[in-house]
């Protein structure tokens, strides 16, 4: 059996959320990883994360980037955090010739995305890997598969209507730096990013033209609430879209149409409402909200071909041993990984910067 890849993360405090939930529970309880070094904004806070998630004391605590870089008992950089300080984070480890796993959004613009991706290349990172987990779902597997065996025919058009679940009039003090247009993390590019991405992977990869898009703030301000639920700002000002419309045609010829606005989806209807329509029948996916790279209990899918309505639920699937909410597909990254394949590489990663990118300025967002 070959021994454990070691792991360093940058971004798992004793506050972060994702990083706990998401990538812990693989890390922790498979043999294929070992969590060898912290890296947080101090030394004093990776020791406090490393004590509060018990993982050992023989696991380093760095407060330095550049000083968790010369680790040569590191084989994998794992980076989790605002995707405003992803290339601080993570440049020291590539040029010392780490593979290296960053979370989407890859940089907080196109451009550092791509100085990223040339900076990969130029010292010969053997993985490199970019969290759009989506791709790994059994869901989507499940879409995918409906498809190519012929289980509605001819694809014919598909349509997507997205919620944030936030954004519809207050959001979370820890995600208050989505109203930031100069962060890079927002709705559209995390949120939609994300569909955009997923529905790709179904649907087949890449435009034939841009996609014609329009991105509105249509809520000036909104209320910060803390974590006791009580509102820490009555008026932070809104940079970035909370309302957005999507269409185009893939290079597969079908027709995508996508919708998402922020806030709740209205009583009694689903977060993700999303359909595929054949010339044979039709399938539609929904899902307590838009965020399938994360998973949700309620998760359908259902198909329709002569008059006749199949449904799967969570479970039903496909292969799902080690499937979990929000783990499971994060989980599946690291599977991948330890056999040599990135679940979407930094080239990959730029194609889809390149598309938000575009519908940003072309809305007249700045970059």
């Amino acid at each position: 059996m070959s021994p454990p890849t070691r792991v360093a993360f940058i971004g798992l405090s004793a506050s972060a959320w994702w990083a706990a939930a998401a990538h812990l529970p693989y890390l922790k309880s498979s043999p294929d990883y070992e969590i060898v070094a912290l890296c947080n904004s101090s030394v004093e806070k990776a020791r406090a994360a490393i004590e509060k998630f018990e993982l050992g004391r023989g696991v380093r605590a760095y407060g330095d980037v550049e000083e968790l870089a010369k680790d040569k008992e590191v084989d994998l950089v794992v980076c989790s955090i605002n995707v405003a300080h992803h290339s601080t984070a993570i440049i020291p480890s590539i040029k010392a010739g780490k593979n290296v796993y960053v979370e989407w959004p890859l940089g907080h613009s196109l451009a550092d995305a791509q100085s990223l991706l040339e900076l990969k290349n130029s010292h010969n990172i053997t993985l490199a890997n970019v969290g759009l987990q989506a791709r790994q779902a059994p869901l989507i597997s499940k879409v995918k598969a409906i498809i190519e065996r012929g289980g509605i025919g001819r694809v014919l058009s598909s349509t997507w209507a997205g919620h944030g679940m936030q954004g519809g009039g207050d959001v979370s003090e820890g995600m208050k730096y989505f109203l930031d247009a100069g962060v890079g993390g927002n709705f559209w590019t995390i949120h939609v990013g994300h569909a955009v991405d997923y529905v790709q992977a179904v649907l087949g990869y890449g435009f034939t033209t841009p996609p014609k898009t329009l991105l509105q703030t249509r809520r000036p301000t909104l209320k910060i609430t803390g974590k006791d639920g009580s509102v820490v700002d009555e008026a932070a000002k809104m940079e970035t879209p909370d309302t957005i419309f999507l269409h185009g045609t893939l290079k597969s010829e079908v027709p995508l149409s996508m919708t998402f606005r922020t806030g709740a989806p209205f009583p009694g209807t689903p977060g993700l409402d999303w359909r595929i329509a054949g010339e044979e029948g039709e399938i539609r996916i929904t899902a307590g909200g838009a965020f399938l790279q994360i998973g949700y209990e309620d998760a359908k899918v259902e198909v329709v071909r002569g008059g006749k309505v199949e449904s799967f639920k969570m479970g039903e699937f496909g292969e799902e041993e080690i499937d979990g909410v929000p783990f499971g597909n994060v989980s599946r990254v690291y599977r991948e990984l330890r056999e040599g394949r990135v679940n979407c590489s930094f080239e990959e990663a730029v194609e889809l910067h390149k598309v938000l990118e575009e519908a940003w300025k072309g809305n007249g967002y700045p970059v």
